[in-house]
């Protein structure tokens, strides 16, 4: 595993957690947990739009999921309008080789991963579900549709609730392999999320170490992040954003901002 560092910064649209070294042309950043105004339409656009606007790229496209907690993938072939977002409809799944227009998907636990090759991008839900039915390794197949090979294919797995605090029923992690298991104080079995996540790229043909990991867990890890499992329904979403762009709005050595810091990915698979 790969012992990558993370940033993270905080200004006045909120807490932005994005990988140290970051590939030229390419926009990737996790968000902090927010909230939409009460009665807004389309929650989920109204928070990409202003994490956007967080990583100075307000005039963005944006596609975003109506997410459905599967594995179905869509392939976005045609652009929104700048400054406009498009809902691709019920998936988990998006993949484009379009430049300058961005993907997201949202979360509050689940595992958000964002994938990158050389001419593609993709954006990934999995919660338990989508993780049973290997969406992550779907948002490969995505890539491999538009002409990627697995094997150059980098990814970002953001902040998402960790081993620590997701206790699951029997019926749950009856879904799950055992190393991907272990017992908390309780007596109940917990769920290595990210882990199953990570294990499912590698065997689709991701190289180990083109994966990296963020190190928090959303439920214990503070109030910057999301979590329906901490908060129920009033819980935030935090919003995962990758996008092909010009070098210079990817933020390729561009020095952090703000109230940032640093931090390693952790090295536990389970």
């Amino acid at each position: 595993m790969r012992q990558s560092e993370w940033t993270e910064t905080h200004g006045l649209d909120g807490w932005v957690f994005r990988p140290a070294i970051r590939p030229p042309g390419v926009l990737v950043g996790f968000s902090g947990s927010g909230l939409a105004p009460p009665g807004a339409a389309s929650p989920s656009e109204v928070l990409a739009r202003r994490f956007a606007a967080a990583l100075e790229a307000e005039s963005l496209a944006i596609v975003r999921a109506t997410q459905v907690h599967g594995k179905t993938a869509a392939v976005v072939r045609e652009a929104p309008p700048d400054g406009r977002t498009r809902d691709a409809g019920e998936c988990d799944v998006l993949a484009t080789a379009l430049t300058g227009v961005a993907l997201v998907v949202q979360s509050a636990d689940c595992v958000p991963i964002l994938l990158r090759t050389g001419g593609s991008v993709a954006a990934a839900h999995a919660g338990w579900r989508g993780s049973a039915v290997e969406a992550a390794r779907a948002a490969v197949g995505a890539l491999e549709e538009l002409g990627a090979r697995a094997d150059e294919v980098e990814v970002w797995i953001g902040p998402s609730i960790g081993v620590c605090c997701y206790e699951v029923g029997d019926d749950v992690a009856a879904r799950f392999d055992g190393e991907f298991l272990r017992r908390g104080r309780r007596g109940r079995v917990h769920l290595n999320l990210a882990a199953v996540n990570r294990a499912q790229l590698e065997a689709a043909g991701v190289p180990p170490e083109s994966i990296s990991v963020h190190p928090a867990c959303t439920s214990c890890g503070g109030e910057r992040f999301a979590s329906y499992r901490r908060d129920g329904a009033g819980a935030g979403r935090m919003i995962a954003l990758i996008a092909r762009v010009g070098d210079r709005q990817s933020g390729n050595g561009k020095r952090e901002t703000g109230n940032g810091k640093r931090m390693k990915e952790s090295g536990n698979r389970n």
